[in-house]
């Protein structure tokens, strides 16, 4: 019995061990793979040329044909099909159609992007949030200028990185055509080499413990893992349709990270210290609003704290049988850990009767209301502006 329970013993310790060393190669390999990944972009993106950027299953790239710029004469076959000049096996092509070259231009890149699909275009606040992030080192992108612009312009979708314009018509009577195109060989490369860095970024940001996690903190590294994760099925999208393999992606999607966030801010809790409070009229009203916003509402030893401050005073002006009421609203969420003040929030206003009490009655009612009414707004969105720290 002793030997089987030792047996056992050295089983499970093995198998521990086995584990841990297989996810720490595993955490590695994803590391070494994420910094040849930037490697490879740092060197196509700056106009280099990497010898080992092809993908499996994609048609090696080929030069592309000298772009042509022209006026005049017979209207040339590829303004109708650009696949004429850029063969389909390789490239992905479209044609604009303007006023005079640079609208013609920007029409052919607009519809190239248009060729993915509009749903693949990226939510203006995540792509923004993104971009914040990698300016601040949030996210973990290249340390070259022009490399990290073309990887947060890229976010938005609204350009396509690697897009060229080639031939150039002019009719000579007021239209111009353009063509957009894409190398596929490259498209995929570069794409899912951004896939590659995205994921790992997500890996970092979210490999945080519990207790950080349920915190605002936790809670925007998961918002923002939520953005990255849509950005690479934008991205997938693009590989897939430029003839790249997706199977080994095995990616989260962004309802995964959305749902842990919403966990999280079911598990953050705010307390309160209120001074001037009436019954705790304005407490509650407060506490309404960060309720329904998913959040709990405790005692003072939560990690954050909404500091209220409610200043009243008379005011009888002359010759007027009103009384007015001065107030004056503030409150501050604070980090208790920090003391740094999150999101601050106040408004001064008055309210009038006929006598001093009433107009405090006054007051406190129109203090309900407006809390009601604007808070909200400001609270719902300092969640969605939270930038996580590095």
């Amino acid at each position: 019995m002793i030997k089987i329970s030792f047996l056992l013993f050295f089983y499970v310790l093995n198998f521990s061990i086995f584990t841990n060393y297989a996810n720490a190669q595993t955490s590695a390999d994803a590391e070494l793979a994420a910094r040849d990944a930037l490697r490879r972009l740092e060197i196509v993106l700056s106009g280099g040329a990497d010898q080992g950027s092809q993908r499996a299953n994609t048609t090696p790239s080929v030069p592309a044909p000298p772009a042509q710029v022209t006026r005049g004469g017979s209207q040339p076959r590829w303004t109708n099909d650009p696949y004429a000049v850029y063969p389909r096996e390789h490239f992905i092509a479209v044609t604009g159609i303007g006023t005079n070259r640079s609208d013609a231009e920007r029409r052919a890149l607009a519809a190239l992007a248009a060729f993915f699909g509009q749903s693949i275009q990226a939510d203006f606040s995540t792509t923004t949030i993104y971009a914040e992030a990698v300016n601040r080192g949030t996210v973990n992108v290249s340390q070259n200028t022009n490399v990290r612009a073309q990887i947060i312009t890229a976010a938005s979708m609204d350009n396509l990185i690697g897009a060229e314009i080639g031939n150039i018509w002019d009719d000579g009577r007021g239209t111009v055509y353009a063509v957009a195109f894409l190398d596929k060989a490259k498209t995929v490369s570069i794409y899912t080499d951004m896939i590659i860095l995205n994921n790992q970024n997500i890996t970092l940001l979210t490999a945080i413990s519990n207790a950080e996690k349920n915190t605002f903190n936790g809670l925007a590294r998961f918002r923002l893992a939520s953005g990255i994760a849509g950005i690479n099925t934008n991205y997938v999208s693009v590989v897939s349709m430029a003839g790249g393999s997706t199977a080994s992606f095995n990616l989260r999607n962004a309802d995964f990270y959305n749902l842990e966030a919403l966990n999280i801010i079911r598990n953050i809790s705010v307390g309160f210290n209120v001074r001037g409070d009436q019954n705790n009229r304005v407490r509650d009203a407060f506490a309404g609003v960060l309720n329904s916003e998913g959040l709990r509402t405790q005692g003072v030893n939560s990690p954050y704290i909404l500091e209220i401050n409610i200043n009243m005073n008379e005011v009888r002006p002359a010759n007027s049988d009103f009384v007015f009421c001065n107030f004056t609203v503030n409150a501050n969420l604070i980090e208790r850990a920090t003391g740094s003040v999150l999101l601050p929030f106040s408004y001064s206003d008055r309210e009038g009767h006929m006598n001093y009490e009433e107009a405090q009655t006054r007051a406190i009612f129109f203090i309900e209301r407006t809390i009601a009414e604007r808070y909200p707004a400001v609270f719902r969105e300092f969640l969605t502006s939270l930038i996580p720290n590095r």
